[in-house]
């Protein structure tokens, strides 16, 4: 096949999907969610979920804030690379391809900000700039919490902890502007990449901040549950931070599982058993992974929701018009 040819087809399989894509979109998410909740039927089935509805409640509710400072940091991450981003938009995409990050392999959360880049007149390659640039700032705050949260509990953080926040350190430095353009834009750019606009080193630091204050109410949140379902832990709220941080960093680097699925689970009981004994550390991870789960989708419900008043009252932003190809007209 030409490749004349292989581009029209893969032009036409992309017109198709983006035609069907909200109902491919809800049957992968679904596919995937199902398949996170039947990896884990048993240990729901025998878990007693009665055990502390206060706390489980208030736990939902801390796990939901991450996901909102995670959004915010998209929203001010395209206001920095010059990009006309409403608030409202950003929150919106971001949280619209969080929960697709459920379906298998997590691509479909890159799909949905492509497909609707024009909500803030952005390229293709913004839209890669932007996500990478999330990703790794939210790499960066996990592997500094967790090393950091280690340390202040009075232990050793893994070697593995350490080695990824020493990597994930070495791609911030390489990500600034003055060594980016040294060694990677003429390699990129080779491939039909170029982004003629990088950020700071400061803003980047800023948006890793940012994200680091989000581990404070999701380590609340684990230390919360904790406490409810084991009584008298030894284990200080910094510790259970450096503990779940780990595990969810984990889950982040291993590609293919959604949302780190059995990965994340598995490195969590391991290291609360230490503290807890292997059956409430099962008990914990268990719950911790439920009420993460229900945060997520609540922020999710909530900016749906609030969205969907603001356009009722004329408060969202217009849409710029769209030529055929996709492109956002200047």
């Amino acid at each position: 096949m030409s490749r004349t040819r292989l581009k029209a087809l893969l032009r036409r399989l992309w017109s198709l999907c983006s035609r069907r894509f909200r109902e491919l979109a809800a049957i992968a998410t679904a596919v995937g969610v199902a398949a996170a909740l039947w990896s884990e039927r048993k240990a729901l089935l025998d878990f007693d979920w009665r055990l502390a509805p206060g706390s489980f409640a208030a736990a939902i509710v801390l796990f939901a804030v991450a996901p909102f400072v995670q959004a915010f940091s998209f929203w001010l991450m395209l206001r920095l690379l010059g990009l006309e981003a409403w608030l409202s938009e950003a929150l919106l995409l971001w949280m619209r391809s969080f929960l697709l990050r459920y379906a298998p392999s997590g691509a479909l959360a890159l799909v949905i900000r492509i497909r609707d880049r024009r909500r803030f007149a952005a390229s293709t390659h913004d839209v890669w700039l932007v996500s990478g640039y999330e990703n790794l700032a939210a790499l960066c705050a996990a592997a500094f919490v967790c090393v950091a949260a280690f340390g202040l509990a009075g232990g050793w953080p893994p070697l593995l902890a350490i080695a990824i926040a020493a990597a994930a350190l070495a791609l911030a430095v390489a990500a600034r502007p003055a060594f980016f353009r040294r060694w990677a834009r003429a390699l990129l750019a080779r491939r039909g990449l170029d982004f003629p606009s990088l950020l700071r080193g400061r803003h980047l630091a800023l948006v890793i901040a940012i994200n680091v204050l989000g581990w404070v109410t999701t380590g609340a949140a684990a230390y919360l549950l904790l406490r409810a379902l084991v009584a008298h832990p030894d284990a200080s709220p910094v510790w259970v931070t450096a503990v779940y941080s780990f595990a969810w960093l984990l889950g982040f680097i291993v590609p293919l599982l959604p949302s780190g699925l059995g990965l994340r689970d598995g490195v969590l009981v391991a290291l609360l058993a230490s503290r807890v004994g292997a059956g409430p550390a099962t008990a914990v991870a268990i719950a911790l992974r439920l009420a993460a789960t229900l945060g997520e989708l609540l922020a999710i419900g909530l900016t749906e929701g609030a969205y969907g008043l603001l356009r009722l009252l004329g408060g969202t932003a217009p849409l710029p018009a769209v030529e055929e190809d996709g492109d956002v007209e200047s």
